[in-house]
């Protein structure tokens, strides 16, 4: 069996052809397009159809397509809005599915796709965590070996927590002091213009294991932020693991003291142990993770 996968992100787009064991059989990827939602999906399928191509086979071939991307959906085939892309509602399956011939299009938020990813690639813990920060922050539950999805499909969203009250961020989703605005690679180059720092997220990374005092401070603020919103997440739902993902993840080393302090100030005594790691699944975990979600989808057809 192969399979179409993408991750559609905030700022790249990449696409995979992949056999249902999860080996890659082709990868594309391109910064993602301006011009709006058409613009975008018409260059999803164009990725997906040059993977096919280098693949030597057709987008006929492909028994469906999974799409991972950075907003809440309802489980189905709508977006329901995305405060790091600035998106709001919108019909995703009938954006992409007419470009793909027809083919059974499947869609989840990414960051829950990475916790689908999680359990059936690097098998995951059956309670657990998922958080990914990257240009926005977002979240996923997993309890008892199911995705936890909520009434409409937006549970996990830990990026709109309330982690700061002195000085609250605007957050784009319209309100202030969440985590996104405070520890996202959005938050970490603003914090760093505000510090005098030309620098985005991984060049303050850079700055920060080089030594430079100013971007480990930086690092070390949105990993404490970090924290105290993991436990909130832990003292809710008690997991046995916390995965981080996402291009921010590269420095979880760098912050994890400050994240690991503020974690044990505020988690019950029963959680302040719990593992906080990067995810295994490494840079292509959404992509994994939309491939995981059409093999999911494939199961529910008739």
């Amino acid at each position: 069996m192969l399979i179409g996968a993408i991750d559609g992100g905030g700022t790249k787009l990449l696409a995979a052809i992949l056999t249902a064991d999860g080996t890659l059989r082709a990868r594309r990827h391109a910064p993602a397009p301006g011009g709006g939602l058409e613009a975008y999906f018409g260059l999803c399928a164009e990725l997906l159809g040059a993977c096919a191509r280098d693949a030597a086979v057709t987008l006929g071939d492909l028994s469906g397509v999974g799409v991972a991307l950075p907003g809440m959906t309802d489980g189905n085939d709508r977006v329901l809005g995305s405060p790091s892309s600035g998106w709001g509602a919108f019909d995703a399956r009938a954006l992409l599915a007419p470009r793909l011939g027809g083919l059974p299009v499947f869609i989840e938020n990414d960051v829950n796709a990475c916790a689908l990813a999680e359990m059936r690639f690097a098998r995951g813990d059956g309670n657990f965590v998922w958080m990914t920060v990257s240009t926005g922050i977002g979240g996923a539950v997993v309890a008892d070996g199911r995705l936890i999805r909520g009434a409409n499909g937006c549970a996990g969203e830990l990026g709109h927590l309330k982690v700061a009250f002195d000085n609250p961020a605007p957050c784009g989703c319209g309100a202030r002091g969440c985590l996104e605005a405070h520890a996202s690679g959005t938050a970490i180059r603003r914090m760093a213009r505000e510090a005098g720092l030309d620098a985005d997220a991984k060049q303050v990374e850079a700055l920060a294991a080089a030594g430079d005092g100013t971007a480990q401070a930086i690092l070390d603020t949105a990993g404490r932020h970090i924290g105290r919103g993991l436990a909130m997440a832990a003292n809710i739902l008690n997991p046995a693991q916390i995965y981080i993902g996402g291009g921010v993840s590269h420095a979880l080393p760098l912050f994890l003291p400050a994240l690991r302090e503020a974690f044990a100030a505020d988690a019950l005594p029963q959680c302040r142990d719990i593992p906080v790691t990067r995810t295994g699944l490494g840079y292509d975990a959404a992509l994994f993770g939309a491939a995981a979600v059409c093999l999911d989808g494939l199961h529910t057809l008739p």
